[in-house]
């Protein structure tokens, strides 16, 4: 096995992903620093974060909407090497800053796993469960700076109605559409019932049901699974080499050190402190001295946090010794202890049990004992099954809880509309009917 083998193996994984057709060639010139690969490496990256982040294809573009997008989405991420935001914008240079970048996002996204799970070939009859909200908090509208009787909003009321009637309108359609498909599996599992041998599921899915009625579509969904195979040999194949790898990227991070510490000629100087990403509005330097004052900050507040802790930790301790010389210490202790641990565990079931309702779950018609229940078997297999009834339980509670910030949303509207009327003469607002 050599690096060369290694290097090969991630540009098996990016061909099978469809985001680029490298060669190890290619990675070895970017390691000198080559400006033939550049544009080649800034059409990998865009490709790449545009599958990883918005799902979707890499389309044809020109290359300085590439290097911006590639910029703002590496920024965004957290990479903080001052050099590759310098680079120039026609991508004229700095093969060897986009592949430390590449690799830096391979081990900071895990981007080939990320690639793998968006391209999975899923037979299985799948439903997203997530009951988490991101709300914000709501607040009344500030109108100190804006003049009395001036309202906040410059556009006609007439068509924020318009949009809330089109938004709802396309919630019920979603919701119908969604019904009918929940029948539609819900029948296929039950006339199939008794079709499968597994022990997880004795039904057909709805893709399995397709391929029996439709049986020449046998032979473009055996492709498709050979296309995913592919994909999962080239990547057990790089796991195996990922060690190699990686030696050769810090031989790839030392030349990087050592050209920064000694700069090959004064041209490469001018073109750095002359680049056109200082002088945008992108990111300068200014911002990454604040990042790194902001860095310092949050460390001595981490140091000053600790030595609280600590001294807390001692006076609690003093305290509980004085305590513990008194009698009548553990009749006091035990049932508070008990009490304490039953809580504890009350609480990690109640998180267990709202972890486990997020994310991609397969659904399925199981048999019990006892009756006949729809279930969902979540796709990591550590973290078991939710029936229907109790993904209903929660989705009530959380429509109770957005019925009551409703609520404070129309108080707050009220109380504002109060505040504007109070401020206008002659008029008199009365309530609909």
């Amino acid at each position: 096995m050599t690096v060369k083998a290694a290097i090969a193996a991630v540009c098996r994984v990016l061909a099978g992903a469809g985001v680029g057709a490298l060669s190890p060639e290619a990675f070895r010139q970017a390691k000198f620093d080559r400006d033939e690969v550049t544009a080649d490496f800034w059409k990998l990256l865009y490709c790449l974060l545009k599958l990883v982040s918005e799902n979707k294809n890499c389309a044809v573009t020109d290359l300085g909407h590439q290097i911006e997008y590639v910029k703002a989405a590496v920024c965004y991420y957290g990479y903080g090497f001052l050099d590759f935001y310098q680079l120039p914008a026609d991508g004229s240079r700095g093969s060897r800053d986009l592949l430390l970048v590449f690799s830096w996002l391979l081990l900071k996204i895990h981007l080939f796993e990320k690639l793998l799970e968006r391209q999975r070939l899923r037979v299985e009859d799948q439903v997203s469960l997530c009951t988490c909200r991101q709300a914000a908090a709501v607040k009344p509208t500030d109108k100190s700076d804006s003049p009395a009787g001036e309202h906040a909003v410059g556009m006609d009321v007439r068509y924020l109605q318009w949009l809330q009637g089109k938004l709802r309108f396309r919630w019920k359609s979603l919701h119908s559409a969604q019904q009918e498909r929940c029948a539609t599996l819900h029948k296929i599992h039950l006339y199939t019932r008794g079709c499968r041998s597994g022990q997880s599921f004795s039904h057909l899915f709805a893709t399995e049901t397709r391929l029996i009625r439709d049986p020449e579509r046998c032979s473009e969904f055996v492709q498709l699974l050979e296309r995913e195979n592919m994909r999962l040999e080239a990547y057990l194949e790089w796991r195996q080499l990922e060690p190699l790898f990686w030696q050769w990227m810090e031989s790839v991070l030392a030349a990087k050190l050592q050209d920064t510490q000694n700069p090959r000629d004064e041209n490469s100087i001018a073109a750095t402190a002359h680049s056109p990403a200082l002088s945008g509005d992108h990111i300068d330097r200014v911002t990454f001295k604040e990042m790194d004052h902001l860095s310092s900050e949050i460390l001595k507040l981490q140091m000053k946090l600790q030595d609280g802790q600590k001294t807390k930790i001692k006076t609690t301790e003093d305290k509980e010794r004085e305590v513990r010389s008194h009698t009548g210490w553990d009749e006091f202790v035990c049932p508070t202890q008990c009490d304490v641990e039953k809580k504890l565990g009350v609480l990690h079931a109640t998180i267990s049990h709202r972890r486990r309702q997020h994310g991609h779950a397969r659904l399925a018609l199981r048999d019990d004992s006892s009756a006949k229940s729809t279930k969902f078997s979540a796709a990591k297999p550590d973290i078991g099954c939710l029936t229907a009834l109790e993904v209903i339980t929660q989705l009530r509670t959380e429509e109770a809880a957005l019925k009551r910030e409703l609520q404070e949303m129309q108080q707050l509207c009220k109380e504002s509309l109060g505040e504007v009327v109070e401020k206008l003469d002659g008029v008199i607002c009365m309530p609909p009917l």
